[in-house]
């Protein structure tokens, strides 16, 4: 899913706009539809939503929004055929909403929030780590690399990360600290 974040939203989208398009691509129906509540919406803890859903719209990523009372109604410009089932991505969506409002990232910034969540969905559940290339990640995240840095050095410092360093270079090592909830695989890789 970061993946297809990555090529389809400009680098210029703030991680909590990006953070909001996960929600949307993970919880579309097969045509591109998809009702984000009120709730759900408020739970992200993103700010003022407004601008957020205008970025998506300029960058033409949705096709329209609609504020309704129920919540947030938009049409996503790719249907977003050949994904998995609702079913997993609904999942996966919840998943991804309770990773980035756990208690020990709530208070970070939405790049911090955004990252952990990326970093979580690149790790061993078996090992509670993970490497991957640093480049690669700062894309999927829409950072530069000193701003994806910088978002690591956040997770450290707010105890969300245990460790992370460089490796070979230019991959990127990190471990979680030991909590059972952090150990859980990420329904993203599915």
């Amino acid at each position: 899913m970061f993946s297809l974040l990555a090529a389809s939203l400009p680098p210029s989208t703030s991680p909590a706009a990006r953070l909001l398009a996960l929600q949307c691509v993970l919880r579309c129906d097969q045509s591109g539809c998809v009702t984000l509540p009120r709730g759900l919406v408020h739970g992200l803890d993103l700010g003022p939503t407004g601008p957020l859903w205008q970025q998506l719209l300029d960058a033409r990523w949705a096709h329209t929004v609609t504020e309704t009372r129920e919540g947030f109604q938009t049409q996503l410009n790719d249907p977003l055929t050949g994904l998995p089932g609702r079913r997993p991505r609904a999942r996966a969506a919840h998943w991804a909403s309770a990773q980035s409002a756990g208690t020990s990232v709530r208070d970070a910034g939405a790049a911090a929030r955004l990252a952990s969540v990326m970093l979580l969905t690149h790790t061993e559940p078996a090992l509670g780590n993970g490497a991957a290339d640093s480049h690669m990640l700062a894309r999927m995240c829409g950072m530069a690399l000193y701003e994806l840095l910088a978002t690591t050095r956040e997770l450290l410092d707010y105890g969300v990360l245990e460790s992370c360093s460089f490796i070979s270079g230019e991959d990127l090592m990190w471990s979680w600290p030991d909590a059972p909830p952090r150990r859980k695989a990420s329904p993203l890789n599915a």
